[in-house]
């Protein structure tokens, strides 16, 4: 409820300041996301030809966000902003910028996703699925999908360097397929194929090829003693002793799994802009405990 004020406050103040702005002549259109590899997406397709505002900054989390009233401007003034579609605070800005400027584009890259359930209830002879896993940035395979919605957009919006644009993107997927396949053949080859992680962001990961990601968080919330003993069980009988983290997450809960299994805490960011690079750093973490 707090966050709901703190966003209205910020929406009431810009309400003067919000419309699109003029631009000079030397001036780029600007284009907004929610989080840095979002940015790193747009900047592989568009190279330098817009402005780019992240509404996540470095070292915050999406789960605690709050935006400043520069961001919310610079939103308002976007030719187009790109949300992930399942990031809890993305349908709040959405209403309050459009509120301020109905002509801004919100363009769910999530479209073509093949999303997974963020929680499943089983009530025996039917379940109930609520939300998707919004973490759909982290996986190979479906950065194909958002990669041609946000591609599609950024032709639209400048058609005259439309085959720049198209060139572009050619040259990113060929890098992506190629990390892919590397990658697909050594979890195929690695001795196991679980890994604990606090926090599970990892889902898609864990989908693309074929691992089972265990997680310590229990539904989002603080692991409770009994929760922390099952996870420990299940642990020592796959043989696990690593717990991956985080950077953005405290981390005494999975010190304490890590030191009872006699392993180690392990930090991993999915928010790092250099998504190509840290997608391949992360998978060598991984590789390396599952080959242990």
């Amino acid at each position: 409820m707090q966050k709901l004020i703190i966003l209205a406050t910020v929406a009431a103040l810009l309400a003067g300041s919000c419309s699109p702005a003029e631009k000079g002549e030397d001036e780029k259109d600007m284009l907004t996301v929610s989080i840095l590899p979002q940015k790193y997406f747009v900047e592989q397709i568009a190279g330098d030809n817009f402005d780019i505002n992240v509404m996540v900054p470095r070292g915050a989390s999406p789960e605690t966000f709050e935006p400043a009233a520069r961001q919310m401007k610079e939103a308002a003034n976007s030719k187009a902003f790109f949300i992930t579609g399942h990031l809890l605070f993305e349908k709040t800005l959405m209403k309050n910028i459009k509120s301020q400027n109905k002509d801004v584009k919100f363009v769910d890259t999530s479209r073509d996703v093949e999303l997974i359930a963020d929680d499943v209830a089983d009530h025996g002879d039917h379940a109930h699925i609520h939300g998707a896993d919004p973490h759909i940035w982290i996986s190979l395979k479906e950065a194909e999908a958002q990669l041609s919605v946000i591609l599609e957009t950024i032709a639209e919006i400048d058609p005259d360097n439309e085959q720049y644009y198209r060139d572009n993107h050619e040259r990113f997927i060929s890098k992506i397929r190629a990390l892919d396949e590397e990658l697909t053949s050594r979890f195929k080859n690695a001795k196991g194929n679980s890994f604990l992680i606090y926090h599970p962001a990892l889902s898609y990961f864990a989908r693309d090829y074929g691992l089972q990601q265990i997680s310590v968080e229990d539904h989002g919330k603080s692991p409770t003693p009994s929760h922390m003993k099952k996870i420990i069980d299940s642990a020592r009988k796959k043989g696990l002793k690593d717990v991956f983290i985080q950077k953005e997450f405290e981390r005494d809960n999975a010190r304490a799994v890590a030191r009872e299994l006699g392993g180690d805490v392990i930090e991993v960011d999915p928010l790092s802009e250099n998504w190509l690079e840290n997608m391949e750093d992360m998978a060598e973490k991984i590789l390396a405990t599952l080959n242990r």
